[in-house]
């Protein structure tokens, strides 16, 4: 009996330990995790100030100045924008090199969709994994970066932004596409788009901006007559309008080396297309085979 009780009295003593040490950790947990809670919302909390601290103009900028920014093209005198029917205004301006949904081939707008922003029609303005992508290349410092920018977020950033890479200048960026998408319809903000955006040099050496310049200075054709190869050829000029332009500081056209460069990206606009479904295999080994180079305008 007594060593019945000793034992008994034994496994007592080691559970009451175990207990005390099982307590103590509980309160260690429970106390870390209030902790870990604490500090995340006061960093949530920071992150949240700064944000709106950084962004106070873009958010408190008017809906009717915002829409006026966004949408102003140099040389756009006869252009009325308090028109709701921002479209018409584009078709039927006097200035030939303003263009809009009646004046451009339909395979200009397939093209940039596929090749800058496939999911255009699809989005608020923003993609978070394509930005998280982006920031993560700019944190690590990668060489080859695949960029985040949606079309709405480019033509903020080229109608209200400077070039410059600032987180003050992202966050702006961001705020004001996703107001972008509530004020513009996709087809205002993609033919706006087109006919602000730079696209390199022409055969004078003259910058070219616009579309509908574009064509007119590399083919000598409206937009409305772009086949496929050059809309993917003109659209391939976005990336780099400076890098990719066949023409040189003085207008005269690059070795053929240089122009390669130019058609290496027209191939991967064409892919793209292709991957798309834009187009059909057809069309693409069609556009793949058409000569750039001889229809380009020279002096």
């Amino acid at each position: 009996m007594t060593h019945q009780r000793v034992d008994s009295q034994y496994q007592s003593s080691r559970f009451d330990k175990f207990e005390n040490i099982y307590k103590k950790l509980k309160h260690i947990f429970i106390g870390l995790f209030a902790i870990l809670t604490c500090t995340s919302v006061i960093i949530l909390a920071i992150t949240v100030f700064y944000f709106q601290s950084i962004t106070k103009e873009a958010i408190h900028m008017s809906d009717d100045d915002l829409r006026l920014k966004l949408l102003y093209i140099p040389g756009s005198q006869d252009i009325d924008y308090d028109n709701k029917h921002i479209l018409t205004e584009y078709n039927e301006s006097m200035n030939t090199l303003i263009v809009g949904p009646k004046n451009v081939n339909k395979n200009v707008i397939k093209a940039l969709t596929a090749s800058e922003d496939s999911l255009f029609f699809r989005h608020n303005g923003i993609l978070p994994k394509a930005l998280i992508r982006a920031v993560g290349q700019d944190v690590f410092n990668t060489e080859t970066a695949t960029g985040g920018s949606t079309i709405t977020q480019q033509l903020v950033k080229n109608q209200l932004l400077s070039n410059e890479k600032t987180y003050n200048r992202k966050a702006n960026e961001l705020v004001l596409s996703m107001r972008a998408e509530k004020l513009l319809t996709k087809d205002e903000i993609i033919y706006t788009y087109l006919n602000i955006v730079p696209f390199g040099r022409d055969y004078n050496g003259s910058n070219i901006s616009g579309i509908a310049s574009a064509s007119y200075s590399l083919f000598g054709k409206p937009t409305s007559d772009l086949n496929i190869a050059e809309s993917a050829y003109l659209v391939g000029l976005l990336q780099s309008p400076y890098f990719y332009t066949p023409y040189e500081e003085n207008g005269t056209l690059k070795s053929n080396a240089e122009i390669q460069v130019g058609l290496d990206r027209q191939h991967y606009v064409l892919k793209r297309m292709l991957v798309e479904r834009k187009i059909t295999e057809y069309d693409y080994k069609r556009a793949e085979k058409f000569n750039i180079p001889q229809h380009l305008l020279s002096k």
